[in-house]
């Protein structure tokens, strides 16, 4: 990041026009300064001077001052090599008002793009008016950004308390020579990882979780493997790999100061692997050859913004077998195009043999589905004899929030006590999806937490049951709660954060003030459905049906297939009595949802209605997604039941008996029709 100068600017701005996407901009010069005559937030053209450039290989961004202090990224970007003005995402247009718009949140620099950017950066955003005061010790990424603050160290060297020994926090530099590789991926992670900022304090320790919150690989962001979609960086993927377990270090491949890989080409990877590997009878390829060069197996690249090439850091190796079954990507038909996954899988078979050595994704795959059948994947990767890599127990870990079978309590309780932060962390965010007595007397404990993302998401989870709390916790609840709420004032300048303080808000009965909250974002991105689903589920809580109603009409006008929405707008209407409503808001939901609880509220309806016959149906097509789902098993027992379809009713009533052994009810209902 520079100012805008004739040094800086790469870009053509010599009275130059781009077209693309509906956009026509105008690029020129006057008076040393920089304009970009392009598509404003009201869908006109005007001149914005671009103030600072933003990167210069292999593309240049560029910079607008707004008001409020906020900085904007512009689309129009310039590719470096060659020598052209592009856009990142082409062939998309984006309407002015859309979030995604340069002039929206999405490409808003204060919050997405400064901290990797410049050093020492802080956003300094204020909550109450939407404004940021953003500020920097040097505009561009410095030594201080990697190493500390280098006065602080200077002082302490200088001073009696280093001469006499004592250690002050803070006062040495961090990325030192001998650092672990755990140690080295956490001083790079705040930059290299797809991460939400806690705080803007520096680096006391090496524990990124007081200041960082990693994304663990999971879906979305990630594929169901782990390798990386959308634009992740290196951290979670890297943390995969086998390299990382075995304490390689970023510095090993990479040269920290100049950016450059140590050696060229399969060189590198020679500097530890066995010659053989760089050889035809591996690759079976030619020798100079692309399909020759391990990066391309073991590190396959995607494009992002526009041109720029990016490798997975989980140095896996290629498994078309499960591209075939479940339509993951695989390096060999990144080259091999015009090819089929089951043509690779049959080449992997034919060159290395018909079986495949395990990796922890022939079970992180199947678990990524979150249904009740994934759970015992999902088991086997955080089992204390599993020699997984840390973070996919953590990605494992999160899954078991969709994956709700009530065996993976155990599991989750015991992550709470793992060393790790990023699994303590995973563990209680998932926990919110189980009943609270499971897990009372295990979180309380962690509200006192070393590490403050564990403190934040203990205090979360009891943000609904503060009088449950024991009385020697309430005072750990209340530091915590506060942490909490400052990350979320912090972060919540943009909609889907402003979004999350509405929703903390509302489980603590500030009504009022989630509901500002909630319009604020809707305010911000008056295209997030998300936030209307949220804010209309309060209305709804406290009694406020047609105030939820205009909301999810709303957002069904934004999103007319959207399962949610529908399935919502069914339930207010049902609870407004107008049944045919509700009946076609249940027929648009069911014809494109997972979520079991549609079918069974759907078939309530329905016996409400006297069509008992299509109730019948609705319920046994919500098995057909989850045949385990309690509500469904109970609700088709007592319906054949009442029909008096006893061999039908015993069957699931015996199949509520096995999915929770240990209730009672099921079983004095399953021994009562059984001898009836």
């Amino acid at each position: 990041m520079l100012p805008a100068t004739e040094s800086s600017v790469l870009g053509d701005f010599n009275n130059s026009t781009f077209t693309a996407d509906g956009v026509t901009s105008h690029f020129n010069k006057r008076e040393g300064k920089f304009f970009i005559n392009t598509q404003s937030m009201n869908g006109s053209n005007q001149d914005f001077e671009i103030i600072y450039t933003f990167g210069y290989k292999p593309l240049q961004q560029y910079l607008v001052q707004f008001p409020g202090g906020r900085m904007q990224v512009m689309r129009q970007c310039w590719d470096t090599n060659k020598k052209t003005w592009f856009h990142q995402s082409p062939t998309q247009v984006i309407a002015s008002n859309d979030w995604l718009h340069w002039t929206g949140r999405a490409q808003n620099w204060n919050s997405t793009c400064a901290g990797c950017h410049s050093t020492n950066l802080q956003t300094n955003y204020n909550y109450n008016n939407d404004t940021f005061h953003t500020t920097w010790s040097s505009v561009n990424v410095s030594c201080e950004s990697c190493h500390g603050s280098g006065k602080k160290h200077v002082d302490y060297i200088s001073s009696s308390d280093y001469k006499n020994g004592k250690k002050i926090s803070g006062s040495l530099l961090l990325l030192h020579l001998k650092q672990t590789s755990k140690e080295q991926i956490t001083t790079c992670a705040p930059c290299h990882s797809r991460r939400t900022a806690i705080d803007e304090s520096p680096f006391q320790s090496l524990q990124l979780l007081n200041h960082f919150i990693p994304e663990t690989p999971h879906t979305p962001a990630y594929q169901r493997d782990g390798q990386i979609d959308e634009e992740d960086y290196e951290f979670s993927s890297f943390a995969q790999s086998k390299m990382f377990m075995h304490d390689v270090k970023c510095s090993n491949c990479h040269n920290p100061h100049s950016g450059k890989l140590v050696k060229l080409g399969n060189p590198l990877c020679i500097n530890c692997h066995d010659k053989k590997f760089d050889s035809p009878a591996h690759t079976f390829h030619t020798i100079n050859s692309e399909g020759s060069q391990c990066i391309n197996c073991h590190m396959p690249s995607k494009i992002y913004m526009g041109n720029d090439v990016r490798r997975d850091h989980s140095f896996r190796v290629p498994r078309p077998d499960q591209s075939v079954q479940y339509g993951t990507p695989n390096a060999c038909n990144t080259c091999h195009i015009e090819k089929n996954a089951q043509w690779a899988s049959s080449q992997i078979i034919k060159w290395f043999g018909p079986t495949r050595q395990y990796h922890f994704s022939d079970d992180l795959i199947p678990g990524s589905f979150g249904n009740f059948a994934a759970a015992k994947y999902l088991q086997k990767l955080c089992a204390p004899d599993t020699n997984v890599p840390v973070i996919i127990h953590a990605t494992a870990l999160y899954y078991m929030s969709f994956a709700n079978d009530p065996k993976n309590i155990s599991f989750l309780i015991d992550g709470l006590k793992n060393e790790d932060a990023q699994i303590r962390y995973e563990a209680l965010n998932s926990l919110k999806f189980y009943p609270f007595v499971q897990w009372k007397s295990e979180v309380q404990i962690l509200l006192h937490d070393s590490v403050k993302a564990i403190r934040i998401a203990a205090a979360d989870l009891f943000l609904q049951y503060a009088d449950s709390l024991n009385a020697n916790y309430h005072s750990s609840f209340s530091l915590a709660k506060k942490e909490m709420f400052d990350f979320l004032e912090k972060n919540s300048s943009q909609p889907s954060s402003r979004m999350m303080k509405a929703d903390a808000e509302s489980k603590t009965k500030n009504f009022k003030e989630a509901e500002k909250d909630y319009l604020f974002a809707i305010k911000m991105d008056s295209l997030l459905v998300q936030v209307r689903l949220n804010l209309a589920t309060m209305y709804d809580n406290i009694g406020q049906p047609q105030n939820a109603l205009q909301q999810l009409k709303i957002a069904t006008a934004l999103e007319p297939s959207n399962a949610q929405v529908n399935y919502f707008l069914a339930l207010v209407y049902v609870e407004l009595n107008d049944n045919n409503s509700a009946l076609n808001h249940f027929v648009k939901a069911s014809s494109n949802s997972n979520n079991t609880k549609v079918f069974y509220n759907y078939g309530l309806l329905l016996e409400q209605m006297k069509q008992d016959a299509e109730a019948e149906k609705i319920y046994r097509k919500g098995l057909l997604i989850d045949a385990n789902d309690v509500d469904l098993n109970y609700v088709l027992a007592i319906y054949y039941y009442n029909h008096n379809r006893k061999k039908e009713s015993t069957t699931y009533f015996l199949k509520l008996t096995q999915l929770i052994p240990g209730n009672v009810e099921f079983q004095q209902l399953y021994n009562q029709v059984k001898n009836e």
